[in-house]
């Protein structure tokens, strides 16, 4: 052992002192310890990395090595947003006629109910009322604007705000069947899904969701 600290030595290397262990990546004498160059490094051995550099030699590398870092956390937490709402419904009309069917009434209570009213905020409301083929232009463009207005009393008669409920009758426009090739009765029953009135309904409704919301912290 003497003999090989004693060759290192001419050979312008030291032996560190104190480090009688065996350190991965780096040459060691046998029970005396990292051997360095005559500038006080350690020789490293082909089989060295960063990761297994010890304080003793290699300080700085591995004061960046352990350093804390600063890591990615996911909180989740409860916020309020404002989320839109859309509904639509059909409110059918029997032939010839404004006033709303047991059937309409139905679906227009269904609207109303499904609202809660504390927590709408810009409400809007849109009803456009339509008719069938069947009869002049003017008559339908009259009878369409009735309609709208009915599903409009209707809606206020149920709590919703009449500021914030707009009407317009289109006639016979946009019709949703044809039926071509029907007549008389078979007519009039063919097209009764026309004499409608669309309810578009858009609002901004607060409600609470969960986020995840991303941040950083140092690592313990």
């Amino acid at each position: 052992m003497k003999q090989i600290i004693q060759s290192l030595v001419l050979a312008g290397v030291t032996v560190a002192t104190g480090s009688a262990f065996a350190a991965s990546g780096y040459v060691d004498a046998p029970g005396a310890g990292v051997v360095r160059t005559g500038y006080g490094d350690c020789l490293h051995t082909a089989r060295w990395s960063e990761a297994n550099a010890i304080a003793e030699c290699d300080p700085e590398i591995v004061a960046a090595r352990d350093k804390p870092t600063e890591v990615a956390a996911i909180e989740v937490v409860t916020v309020k947003e404002l989320k839109p709402i859309s509904l639509e419904a059909d409110a059918l009309f029997a032939f010839d006629s404004a006033e709303l069917t047991a059937d309409g009434r139905a679906r227009l209570d269904e609207v109303a109910g499904a609202l809660d009213r504390k927590a709408i905020q810009n409400t809007q409301i849109e009803v456009t009322g339509y008719t069938d083929r069947i009869g002049p232009d003017r008559y339908n463009q009259a009878l369409s604007e009735r309609r709208a207005q009915a599903v409009r009393d209707y809606l206020v008669s149920a709590g919703l705000p009449a500021d914030a409920i707009s009407t317009q009758g289109l006639g016979s426009a946009k019709p949703v069947v044809d039926c071509e090739g029907k007549s008389g009765a078979g007519l009039i029953e063919c097209l009764a899904p026309n004499r409608r009135t669309e309810i578009e309904f858009s609002a901004m409704e607060v409600i609470e969701v969960e986020k995840e919301i991303q941040k950083t912290v140092p690592a313990q």
